[in-house]
């Protein structure tokens, strides 16, 4: 990743732009994504990447069962991917979110 972008005080290693697809999405996870979304007790983690292009996602935490969560993921999740990521042209989410036991916003 571009050391413009990077994040020094990130808990993961910074992986180079030739770094496997995987790799770079769990990145931009880990070191952007995450902590944002650990403000309201939430997380994000890559279940598979499909279609060549297309990151499939599963919500955590006060994310499981949020009202909110259809924005944070297009507004938030996807835009960033996106920018940081270019071959990443879309997010899927496979949360069940019927369960909202400990959704930030219910």
């Amino acid at each position: 990743m571009d050391s413009s972008r990077s994040t020094p005080n990130a808990k993961v290693p910074n992986v180079s732009d030739d770094a496997p697809l995987p790799d770079r999405v769990n990145y931009v996870l880990a070191s952007e994504i995450n902590p944002n979304l650990a403000a309201h007790g939430g997380d994000v983690s890559l279940v598979e990447i499909v279609d060549e292009s297309v990151a499939v996602l599963r919500f955590g935490g006060g994310c499981q069962g949020c009202s909110a969560v259809s924005l944070t993921l297009k507004q938030g999740v996807e835009t960033t991917l996106k920018e940081r990521v270019p071959e990443i042209t879309a997010v899927r989410d496979v949360t069940d979110h019927t369960n909202t036991e400990n959704a930030y916003y219910q």
